[in-house]
């Protein structure tokens, strides 16, 4: 396993002091990152490979939200790359090795210039190490939203929340679910459903809706086709 250590620090809590769910997210996106630049495999490649990797969906659980100033370590291996399709596992550790949270990701490979999904070669997935998966209990990707749902006022999207591929980053999308939730939750569990990715200057349209288990946000589009959906288990 790939790892990091980090400290955390006061622009990463939130109003209770812990680190906030977009910023967990930001510190696993960081570490295959670096994974990847360190084995090769990094912006530049991908840049003159015309390659990117679009996220289709995150299991996240969480046992406990470090706090300010705590010492923790990011650790991240790929389980499975075949074809278009690439898998990861992350891990969030405290300083003394216990783990306070942990995920796993799918996602695919696409041209950005063509905007289609793209196989690896043979050369390009053998220079993957492939590593045994982490041990968790492994959901669907796919997320079922009930069909009751309450649709809100739609909102915009900024510059700041634009990445490298000219898309809203994958961690901003949970912030702005994030803003539909009860006030003062904890939040143990995240799915989230990647459809249709955004760009600057477009709206999206939120909707909220919840079962016995799992409180849900929608990010639709204008034309009202979903680009997101979040299930928070609280």
């Amino acid at each position: 396993m790939y790892q990091l250590t980090g400290r955390i620090r006061f622009s990463e809590i939130g109003e209770d002091g812990h680190l906030t769910l977009h910023h967990l997210i930001n510190y696993f996106q960081d570490c295959s990152t670096f994974h990847l630049e360190d084995i090769g495999l990094g912006a530049d490649y991908f840049m003159s490979h015309d390659l990117a990797f679009y996220m289709l969906s995150w299991q996240i659980e969480i046992n406990r939200m470090p706090v300010l100033g705590e010492e923790i370590k990011v650790g991240t291996l790929i389980y499975g790359c075949k074809g278009m399709f690439g898998y990861r596992n992350y891990v969030l550790f405290d300083k003394d090795d216990r783990v306070l949270a942990y995920a796993n990701l799918c996602g695919c490979f696409f041209n950005p210039k063509t905007e289609s999904f793209v196989r690896l070669t043979e050369e390009e997935l053998e220079k993957y190490p492939i590593e045994p998966k982490w041990e968790m209990e492994y959901l669907p990707r796919k997320i079922k939203v009930p069909t009751d749902q309450t649709y809100l006022e739609s909102i915009q999207i900024h510059q700041y929340q634009i990445d490298t591929n000219g898309h809203v980053n994958n961690s901003q999308y949970v912030a702005i679910a994030m803003e539909y939730l009860p006030k003062g939750v904890t939040i143990k569990q995240v799915r989230v459903d990647y459809k249709k990715a955004v760009q600057f200057g477009e709206r999206l349209i939120p909707a909220t809706s919840q079962d016995d288990e799992y409180y849900y946000v929608t990010l639709y589009r204008q034309d009202l086709n979903p680009s997101v959906i979040v299930a928070f288990k609280i």
